[in-house]
């Protein structure tokens, strides 16, 4: 008796719930793979491969895109196969085509054994659907425009098919029967685990009960969560227990920052140390795994040469080891098994539990992780730092063109590799052509209605010519760097070209014969809708989300997503938070420099101590900085606009590693103004310069005009919201403990307008002009 058994079709139903499920793509992938890692496929070639199969598929005579679905007893255990074939056409002797984007010159010999088998698998299931003793398959490679370069034909009997299935069927279940077990252990330990902490903080039980509420109807949350909330544990926990009753399948925690995965990576720990038997990883970007530039490709990498024969090996022993799956731990094993690293995470999110990852893993349409997202929606979103998400979002839905960069690469190229290549001349395109654009404006910055076509001509076969320069592997590593570069801007722009329509700004700057121009994503609210839509579950958090309405529409919310918020934790006479009235607009800086400096001086000389004064830019910071530098204050430490890794980690020591009173002079929204800890007496006051609005463009107008459109008071959710949004974080670094007492002072007259008043946080104990009045909360610190 075969070991894939069929059933009838009133059996499907009740055993889908009960059994396994895979697809056909994941079921041939597992068995069916190439030796060798190769460059992976940019988002225009899969593009060119949907334009192939639809322009082949319109040529057919019978059903495309036909869903089919099998059920099968295989080792004891009920398996559904789902699938889409691509053409099938029906008749005494069905027929199954496999449509394979190819180019001229590169089409094989005969069909490559992965594709063969998806035909066949498609195959045997037709067989057992259709009960016919013969089916037809073939595989067809063609071009974009559906010409068929090569087909290969079979014709097999029904029962050759199913033992052939069987062959596919047998060790995958095997697999699947080994990760039923884990879950079902990783299931007990996670009903057996309490909170991780002897209590719940304030809020934490309410924050908890909301996520999991949240998951268990997929819907979406939005959670403004203060500095000290525990917010870590307290949406871990929630979603682990959903994870356990099988409301999601898998859990992503996503940051903006890789700092930010300490503190949901410690609860993990401690839940783990608790008895937790969860797979726990994180993923971290390419670079940082793979450091230096080399081409995935055997003839560049000797990781690549043979890379899925050794995966396997690697993979059985961290599944084996026990440890959370870190970026260390994962090099180590890589090492060790001399595979590429970042390849091997990429397999080994597909099998962890809870993975903490960069949010452009799941919004930017070039980063986000095409093995998890195409094929389930099961999982829940965890999202971190979520008043990032909306310009992070923008950011990779827009492109953008520097003829200056394209002249540098041409003229580094052209130093390098010589004038007569292809790819210089296919530079040397672009350039001319982005140069004869000119602002509708008239003057040196402006927009266009459209795209012109020849320009998108012109960066298509710039594209080309890049990806043909990376298949010939040129040896200078300088020259495939920049090309990679390269292929990676032309590639955002061809996509944001694809997508432009009233939400699209196309901004051109120009610089004498120089041109920008960039297609600005306005609204990226539809994206993180589209992403979200379905899944099992996802929560935004952060401790800057006001107001929270405004939030839920930049975030892509709808009516049937909640909104909670929490106070903060912290005991509220701990804070001092004075406003003072001081114009800090730009014109008016040089007259009220001297001000400013002595409102900060005030502050400082309230009690000896550590301070940071925010600034809204560097040029402003130098302006008060010269004041500054002419009171008896203590040292000054200055952020600077070229600190590497180094000078950073010096800075943050001055706070943390000495004890003595210092003024440090940073830029708002910098990296000094959110995600570093100054609990105690490392931080005792922030002095707040401006509201943080945003330096106004061209693109900010665009972007206003657009929230206008869609919101109302586009200036509000242009520039308000956001620049209230960082003051907030700055201000958040002063409080970090229960027991912290310190000082936040405003300087700008606009803080006592009710529509910026009303977006600060409503625990804080405002005292108006007076910064003396303040001096006894920091009086109470020991």
């Amino acid at each position: 008796m075969p070991a894939a058994q069929h059933t009838s079709k009133g059996e499907q139903g009740k055993k889908d719930q009960s059994g396994f499920r895979v697809s056909v793509r994941e079921l041939v992938e597992f068995s069916y793979f190439p030796q060798d890692l190769l460059p992976t496929t940019g988002l225009e070639e899969m593009w060119a491969g949907t334009r192939a199969h639809q322009a082949r598929q319109s040529q057919q005579n019978g059903e495309v895109e036909r869903p089919i679905k099998r059920q099968y007893c295989c080792l004891g255990e009920q398996l559904t196969v789902y699938g889409r074939m691509d053409a099938f056409t029906p008749g005494d002797i069905p027929m199954i085509e496999e449509i394979k984007l190819a180019r001229p010159g590169t089409v094989p010999e005969a069909a490559s054994s992965a594709h063969r088998a998806q035909a066949l698998c498609y195959a045997a299931m037709v067989a057992g659907e259709e009960y016919v003793p013969q089916v037809r398959f073939c595989v067809s490679y063609v071009e974009e425009t559906g010409r068929v370069l090569a087909s290969f034909e079979e014709t097999w009997e029904a029962e050759a098919l199913f033992a052939e299935l069987d062959l596919m069927l047998k060790p995958y279940m095997t697999f699947a029967i080994s990760e039923k077990s884990h879950r079902e252990r990783r299931d007990i330990s996670v009903e057996a685990l309490a909170f991780p902490f002897p209590r719940y903080r304030k809020g934490q039980r309410e924050l908890a009960a909301q996520v999991y509420t949240a998951i268990a109807r997929r819907k979406r949350l939005i959670a403004s969560l203060p500095t000290g909330t525990g917010k870590s544990a307290a949406v871990l926990f929630p979603a682990l227990k959903a994870l356990a009753r099988g409301k999601t399948g898998k859990i992503l925690f996503l940051t903006a920052r890789t700092t930010a995965r300490q503190s949901p990576l410690a609860a993990l720990e401690m839940m783990r140390s608790q008895g937790l038997q969860a797979r726990v990883m994180t993923l971290s970007a390419r670079e940082k795994l793979c450091p230096g530039f080399t081409r995935c490709h055997p003839d560049d990498c000797p990781r690549a040469k043979g890379h899925f024969l050794r995966q396997r090996g690697a993979m059985e022993e961290l599944l084996s080891c026990g440890k959370i799956w870190t970026d260390e731990c994962i090099q180590d094993t890589a090492e060790r098994h001399q595979v590429c690293p970042f390849e091997l995470a990429l397999a080994l999110i597909q099998l962890a539990d809870v993975a903490l990852m960069d949010i452009n893993y799941a919004f930017d349409p070039f980063a986000q992780i095409k093995r998890l997202f195409r094929e389930r929606k099961d999982m829940t979103l965890l999202v971190d730092e979520a008043h990032h998400l909306v310009d992070r979002v923008r950011e990779s839905l827009s492109g953008m063109l520097d003829s200056r960069m394209l002249r540098d690469c041409r003229a580094e190229f052209g130093r390098r590799i010589g004038r007569k290549h292809p790819y210089y001349r296919a530079l040397g395109s672009a350039i001319k052509t982005l140069r004869a654009l000119e602002p509708d404006m008239g003057d040196n910055e402006g927009t266009l209605q459209s795209v012109p076509p020849d320009l998108v001509q012109a960066v298509e076969a710039l594209s080309m010519a890049g990806y043909q320069l990376m298949a010939d592997s040129v040896s200078d590593t300088q020259v495939m760097g920049d090309a990679s570069q390269l292929l990676r801007l032309c590639a955002s722009f061809l996509y944001a070209a694809g997508q432009l329509d009233e939400d699209y700004a196309i901004l051109l700057i120009r610089h004498g014969k120089e041109r920008i121009l960039e297609l600005c994503c306005l609204l990226p609210a539809r994206e993180i809708a589209r992403v979200t839509k379905g899944m099992g579950g996802t929560v935004f958090f952060s401790a800057t989300m006001a107001p929270l309405p405004a939030t839920k529409r930049l975030l892509g919310g709808g009516e049937e997503d909640a909104c909670f918020s929490l106070p903060s934790p912290f005991p509220p006479d701990n804070l001092a938070v004075v406003r003072c009235r001081i114009n800090t607009r730009y014109l008016a800086r040089e007259e009220t420099a001297g001000r400013v400096a002595e409102y900060i001086a005030q502050m400082v000389k309230l009690r000896l101590g550590k301070y940071i004064a925010y600034f809204p830019s560097y040029a402003y910071l130098r302006m008060i900085r010269h004041h500054l530098e002419e009171m008896d204050l203590p040292p000054l430490i200055v952020q600077s606009q070229e600190m590497d890794e180094a000078a950073r980690q010096a800075f943050l020591e001055a706070f943390t590693m000495d004890s003595q009173p210092k003024l440090g002079l940073c830029v708002l929204g910098g990296l000094f103004s959110e995600g570093i800890d100054l609990p105690g007496e490392q931080l005792i006051g922030a002095m707040i310069v401006g509201v943080g609005l945003p330096v106004p463009s061209s693109r900010l107008r665009a972007i206003q005009d657009c929230y206008h459109r869609h919101f109302g008071d586009g200036f509000g959710y242009a520039f308000r919201i956001p620049g209230i949004q960082k003051v907030v974080q700055a201000a958040g670094r002063v409080i970090r403990t229960q027991e912290d007492r310190g000082v936040i002072l405003l300087l700008d007259e606009r803080y006592y307008q009710p529509e910026y008043a009303q977006l600060l946080p409503e625990h804080w104990n405002l005292y108006n002009e007076n910064i003396a009045a303040a001096g006894h909360i920091l009086a109470g610190q020991s």
